[in-house]
């Protein structure tokens, strides 16, 4: 008897994994590979995080995996901005199996390439000012390509592929009230988010905060924070006037910086949010509670958390 590929495929991932998920982060000068797993309490532990440096990481996934002892453990990869480009666009007034070839079109007058890139899209939680509008990604084919094969060849499932903004939205899945992050993960440049119900309504990069962590103090308040708050203070117009939603009055921040609760009390100071730092709300093993976490690979592992929810 010959099996065909999609029967086997289910068949050779349809095994119980001892972890919940790995999320790998896939940034321009490093790659980032980690494990999740549930305590019997329901609590999620981060097992593992792995750093590679080498382009090639596909090799390195497959040893990695191999020793970590993951089979048929669920993988969820996003991409840092160093690989895609993102775009809000009308929706097409096509039959929705024609959607995505229908903004194909769209991206390419928009970034004059004639390279092959994969296309895919999200609908904006309420419209705006009245239009349909998508949120649009668009990613090199080849990248693509990588990402699938390496996963396949180091013999694990792969469960999805996304983007920074949108897996780090999973660190906020049970807030019912509208939430800005603030991160800094990977790219030197800050990602604001506008989160509600884990669902992202605005996104966009704040540029000339790229040297945050080299700052001091008396830097910091020496127009700096004036001018990330005059950032935060128009997102947060937009969101109210654009997408008519009720005010934000919560702030969350992971940023570069040794000043982060200085930060925090003068954001305070000039906005009416309340601010903290982005908990992650997963319990790390000694080893690595002095490490620069990723959230963007913790994000995407968390994606395992949402898929759960969804099948009960």
């Amino acid at each position: 008897m010959q099996l065909g590929l999609r029967a086997y495929l289910k068949h050779k991932f349809n095994k119980k994994s001892d972890f919940l998920s790995i999320g790998i982060a896939i940034q321009s000068d490093a790659t980032i590979f980690c494990i999740l797993k549930k305590d019997s309490d329901g609590s999620v532990v981060l097992h593992n995080e792995t750093i590679v440096s080498d382009q090639d990481w596909g090799k390195a996934l497959k040893k990695w995996a191999i020793e970590q002892n993951v089979n048929c453990t669920p993988v969820f990869v996003a991409f840092s901005i160093d690989y895609y480009q993102q775009f809000q666009l009308d929706k097409p007034n096509v039959e929705a199996e024609e959607v995505v070839s229908a903004l194909a079109w769209s991206v390419n007058e928009l970034t004059d390439s004639n390279t092959s890139r994969a296309i895919d899209y999200t609908d904006l939680p309420v419209p705006l000012a009245g239009n349909d509008k998508v949120n649009v990604v668009s990613v090199n084919d080849k990248d693509m390509h990588y990402v699938v094969e390496s996963v396949i060849s180091a013999g694990l499932p792969l469960e999805s592929i996304s983007v920074e903004e949108v897996v780090t939205c999973n660190f906020l899945l049970e807030d019912p009230d509208a939430v800005i992050t603030l991160i800094q993960d990977g790219s030197p440049e800050i990602c604001l988010n506008i989160v509600k119900q884990g669902k992202l309504y605005f996104s966009r990069r704040l540029k000339g905060f790229e040297n945050l962590g080299s700052f001091t103090l008396d830097e910091l308040k020496m127009g700096i924070i004036d001018s990330l708050c005059v950032q935060i203070q128009r997102s947060m117009d937009y969101f109210e006037s654009q997408l008519r939603q009720a005010p934000v009055r919560q702030l969350r921040l992971k940023l570069d910086t040794q000043h982060l609760t200085a930060l925090i009390e003068q954001i305070e100071q000039a906005l009416p949010v309340k601010v903290s730092s982005l908990p992650h709300n997963i319990i790390l093993p000694d080893d690595l509670k002095d490490k620069a976490i990723s959230y963007t690979a913790l994000g995407a592992a968390l994606g395992a958390v949402l898929t759960e929810e969804v099948k009960r």
